[in-house]
């Protein structure tokens, strides 16, 4: 069978968050120091928004690494082309036999795509998703489940099952779930506290941000139960 190459970025989480703080500090501190106070409210929300997105723009070109991805009739390859700030990464050859399961995670801000080994290792890919970013990231993992199977019969491997399968995702772990519900309670709570107590230092705006968070995930939670 022919290879296939994926061209991919990759984002590194911590690199990101610590990139965006430091930058959204120390922009907010540069404005506050060097710009005149805004005549009114509207001028000053305007100025934050141009702050962050251009903060987040930035982190998400300071954490992110490019990255050919291969598969050959034996092995998986991950080659990088440009690798994270201050990393040396090496590149990586995995054999199929040793391809566990693997899953494929979505999020509010990232995407995950972890394939498991039977020597308990693990390969992960974090991707950004809130803004659009051209590559073969989603192609990728299409087709992966698909290849990854007529890989591993042509190996001929005798570890476990021939077929491979997308393993339980932590949105589907009775863990998370209980974290969930848990949060879920804590939000009624502030909610009759806000009912009961309008003058509470809670705002319906902060409600209305920890609803929509509690929403997503519960769909997630809804959605891997019902593909698991």
């Amino acid at each position: 069978m022919k290879p296939r190459e994926y061209q991919i970025k990759i984002h590194s989480i911590s690199k990101f968050i610590i990139s965006f703080i430091v930058i959204l500090l120390s922009s907010i501190l540069l404005v506050l120091d060097n710009l005149p106070k805004p005549a009114n409210e509207f001028i000053s929300i305007i100025q934050f928004i141009s702050v962050f997105v251009t903060s987040f723009y930035l982190a998400h070109l300071i954490g992110m690494a490019k990255a050919k991805i291969i598969f050959t009739e034996q092995e998986f390859i991950h080659i990088w082309d440009r690798r994270f700030l201050f990393s040396w990464e090496k590149n990586i050859k995995i054999p199929w036999e040793i391809v566990d399961n693997y899953f494929f995670q979505e999020d509010r801000t990232f995407y995950s795509f972890i394939i498991n080994f039977t020597n308990n290792k693990r390969y992960k890919i974090y991707r950004l998703n809130v803004i659009p970013i051209n590559d073969d990231f989603k192609k990728l993992v299409k087709d992966f489940p698909r290849l990854l199977n007529k890989y591993k019969k042509g190996t001929g491997s005798n570890n476990g099952t021939t077929t491979i399968e997308e393993g339980v995702s932590i949105y589907a772990s009775k863990g998370f779930k209980w974290i969930f519900y848990f949060m879920t309670f804590g939000f009624i709570i502030l909610i009759l506290t806000k009912i009961f107590n309008p003058d509470s230092g809670t705002t319906w705006s902060s409600l209305g941000v920890i609803g929509t968070g509690l929403l997503f995930y519960g769909v997630m939670i809804k959605e891997k139960k019902k593909n698991n």
